[in-house]
């Protein structure tokens, strides 16, 4: 956030270098004529402008078709990944400028314009100026937190679990030439503590990480009226509620999140500037998140090993009993071993990856032992069961269900998490081969999406994801998940039910002749052995009486 200084003819210069290039790309750019004058860029209300800067280049925005009802106007500069400052000031100071791939101010009566700047490297943004009454409130009017007097912006923070947006309270409106109302002297009716905040938020095209699809969601989610139209309504804050919202983490996805005040009383409202994030760091020229690259193969290598074995379980899993107890096994013991490998120590993923895939590995075997020596058939049908549970009790709070306040406490979430999944077996153990084979199709199948949400992305992947994030993330509680439900979901989702009841009707047709449960192992080894070696006829008989 620099600022032009030295001596008049420094600032003279750069000016006329300024207003020179403005000149030169309005006709590169394909502005109109009208729109750009003397490196004026006249932006009118409610009509979207296109601009281009060089590096470091700034331009003069002047909002145009102002009425004599508009008390103030924000303004919003968007861009893809590049960073444009803007402020109120052609100097740019430090304590009046903000800087983003998504960035505004709010223009009062005094003034209807305001400086954009690029960064180090050139930037194609979009303008757009809303206009507004004085009944309506003036977003981030009572900033305390952030560098603006009045700042409109959203300001977003991410990481591999969570997204986090934070916005400055806003403040009734100003009526005529009046002092705004203060802030925080009182907290009645009659000050902004009546206002409310409505938080929103838009999903992009999965797997589109282009210019076009983004533009395209910020101008959806640019005034009120579309917010309303376009956005899915995460939550309501009052004005006595943090103005912060944590929202899930869906990395490569695009997600714009934008806020809407309102003024119960006057019945009017304002927007807040959108932003923009897919949870990852993008990189040109394709556009591709960096992120998303990092451990993949490993995470790749294994879904698509267990997609290809619960597919296999999916359609014959009973008949290959012991086999199925490996597969079951290494989902238990590896899911145990991620997450404290993960809570109680420091260890980078590839080295918690490997603890988990021998563990994961070991319980199996485990497992397979115990029914191959012990038989038990109910015992390990039970522990399947849990299982079954688990991905059930996870199909349910993959529903806006898990968004329930009674939720944002860990305490809650486990014990009617646990609940539900002892609650399955216990129902179906009396017809146990019936729960072992709905175990197998319904795991087996969702193992196969999960290894197709891989290379074709799905939200159905975040089924289990959201719940592992629940476990390695003390924070992850206060997280707002609402997955984006799109085009390939729902093909996924269908195939996933087809498999599911060809692989459960198939099995119990190939079962309903046959035994419950195959004799156990290591009594058939005995049997055999006995067999083979009992009854041989000794080399010296008893002598005949």
């Amino acid at each position: 956030m620099g600022s032009f200084r030295g001596g008049r003819q420094g600032t003279m210069w750069r000016w006329c270098c300024c207003v020179l290039a403005a000149l030169l790309l309005a006709v590169g750019a394909g502005t109109s004529p009208e729109s750009v004058v003397l490196g004026h860029v006249k932006v009118p209300l409610m009509k979207p402008v296109s601009v281009v800067l060089e590096p470091n280049e700034c331009k003069r925005i002047v909002v145009t078709n102002i009425s004599s009802l508009t008390t103030f106007v924000v303004a919003q500069v968007y861009t893809h990944m590049q960073n444009v400052t803007v402020s109120l000031s052609k100097f740019f100071p430090a304590d009046a400028s903000y800087t983003g791939s998504t960035a505004g101010v709010v223009l009062m009566l005094s003034s209807s314009t305001f400086y954009i700047r690029a960064g180090e490297e050139p930037v194609s943004a979009v303008l757009l100026a809303l206009s507004y009454d004085a009944l309506d409130p003036v977003p981030g009017a009572c900033n305390t937190e952030f560098v603006l007097e009045n700042d409109p912006n959203l300001h977003l923070a991410y990481n591999s679990y969570e997204t986090s947006v934070m916005f400055a309270p806003a403040n009734l409106g100003i009526i005529g030439l009046l002092p705004p109302p203060a802030c925080d002297v009182k907290t009645d009716a009659s000050t902004r503590w009546r206002l409310t905040y409505d938080i929103y938020q838009y999903f992009l095209p999965e797997n589109d990480l282009s210019v076009e699809s983004l533009l395209k969601g910020l101008s959806q989610m640019s005034s009120v009226q579309k917010i309303e139209q376009n956005g899915i309504k995460i939550t309501t804050a009052s004005s006595f509620e943090q103005t912060i919202i944590h929202g899930n983490s869906y990395i490569g996805t695009g997600v714009i999140y934008n806020v809407i005040v309102r003024d119960p009383v006057w019945r009017t409202s304002a927007s807040y500037i959108p932003v923009s994030t897919y949870a990852c760091t993008l990189s040109p020229p394709g556009y591709f998140c960096e992120n998303s690259d990092r451990n993949l193969i490993y995470v790749q290598v294994l879904c698509t090993v267990l997609g290809i074995y619960g597919l296999i379980l999916c359609f014959i899993g009973h008949r290959i009993f012991e086999a199925e107890f490996l597969f079951f096994g290494f989902l238990v013991f590896g899911f145990i071993s991620f997450v404290l490998a993960t809570r109680l120590s420091t260890l980078d993923f590839i080295r918690r990856f490997e603890i988990m895939v021998g563990v994961g590995l070991l319980g199996g075997v485990v497992v397979t032992l115990i029914r191959w020596i012990f038989g038990v058939p109910v015992s390990c049908v039970t522990f399947v069961g849990i299982v079954l549970g688990f991905l059930v009790a996870a199909i349910i709070f993959f529903t806006p269900l898990a968004n329930f306040a009674i939720f944002r406490n860990d305490i809650n979430f486990w014990i009617i998490f646990a609940c539900v999944m002892l609650l399955v077996p216990t129902v179906l153990i009396l017809l146990p081969r019936t729960l072992n084979i709905i175990s197998c199709a319904l795991v087996g199948s969702y193992a196969v999406i999960t290894a197709v949400g891989l290379y074709v992305y799905t939200s159905l992947t975040f089924i289990i994801v959201n719940i592992i994030k629940r476990a390695i993330y003390p924070d992850f509680a206060k997280v707002k998940s609402d997955a984006p439900f799109q085009h390939t979901d729902y093909i996924l989702t269908a195939v996933w039910a087809v498999l599911f009841v060809s692989g459960t009707a198939l099995q119990l047709v190939l079962e309903r002749n046959r035994l419950p449960f195959p004799p156990c192992p290591y009594d058939n080894w005995k049997r055999r052995r006995h067999a083979a070696f009992g009854e041989r006829t000794p080399l010296l008989r008893p002598p005949e009486i």
